[in-house]
């Protein structure tokens, strides 16, 4: 149990917001912006304080959302709203409504509002367990609205599809030996790949696929590396920065800058008093 700016807390039977901490006084500030500075003994010896929601630690992924199918999005918010009754009693916050009895966190321990919503959940027909309903709270706090997301939808597809892991390794060998030199053809690479597997795997364990489908596997390991082309045009790649392990999502102006490396068309004498063409 963390107390934080930022956290929601359920005190003297209302749900605040705890605004600044300041040595050993809280301030909080509810729905209606009232707000009251408390000790941090007396907010916890209250009986019925507890921390039931935490602060969103990241910026919401709205570009990535955006681009779910609708009813993949519309899943999502409805167990935002299934996870906000449960955690502060109200599916929709600012608005003026009274919790159901069943998750009014007065009323409720957080316990019996998780199997409460199960129990309402599978009567009508979404079957969960109290052990679902925790997991998505767990989710929500840490990943927000994007934790929610069915994480099947979201999946990545890969280029290579369902190919054969031994078969995109073996190519991806064959096509980093030719990096630098001359570019042969298709039917020359598949004979490659298939010495690769045998020799990797034994004669006749592993198929080289068909030259329709090898060579859309190649194209699709390839052109994403820049293996295909000139020799000249590969190691111009090759000598590119490695791009992120992992996609990059930018949000706001500014939050992603990118810095040109490109030599200037100038000779220079650098610190080493060599005569060269030095990098902008």
């Amino acid at each position: 149990m963390v107390l934080e700016p930022g956290a929601q807390v359920r005190f003297a039977k209302r749900t605040w917001t705890v605004v600044m901490l300041e040595g050993l006084s809280v301030k909080l500030i509810d729905a209606d912006n009232s707000v009251a500075t408390v000790l941090v003994n007396y907010l916890f010896a209250d009986p019925v304080f507890e921390v039931v929601g935490s602060p969103r630690r990241s910026v919401p992924p709205f570009g990535l959302l955006e681009g779910l199918p609708e009813h993949v999005r519309e899943q999502a918010y409805a167990w935002e709203r299934h996870v906000r009754e449960v955690e502060t009693g109200y599916p929709v916050p600012g608005q003026d409504q009274v919790p159901r009895a069943e998750f009014d966190p007065a009323l409720r321990s957080m316990t019996e509002r998780e199997e409460a919503k199960a129990a309402e959940l599978t009567a009508a027909g979404q079957p969960a367990s109290a052990v679902t309903v925790r997991r998505m709270r767990a989710r929500y706090r840490e990943q927000g609205l994007w934790g929610l997301v069915d994480g099947r939808a979201a999946r990545r597809r890969s280029p290579v599809g369902r190919a054969d892991e031994r078969v995109v390794a073996a190519i991806e060998q064959a096509l980093q030996a030719q990096r630098e030199r001359s570019t042969g053809t298709l039917s020359r690479l598949r004979r490659t790949v298939g010495w690769i597997l045998e020799d990797a795997h034994g004669a006749g364990a592993v198929k080289v696929p068909p030259a329709s489908t090898f060579n859309r596997l190649v194209h699709a390991l390839a052109d994403r590396q820049g293996l295909l082309g000139t020799a000249a045009q590969r190691r111009r790649h090759s000598s590119r920065p490695a791009p992120p392990f992992t996609p990059t999502v930018a949000l706001r102006p500014g939050e992603l800058v990118m810095l040109d490396s490109t030599p200037l068309d100038v000779m220079v004498v650098l610190t080493d008093g060599v005569v060269g063409k030095k990098p902008s």
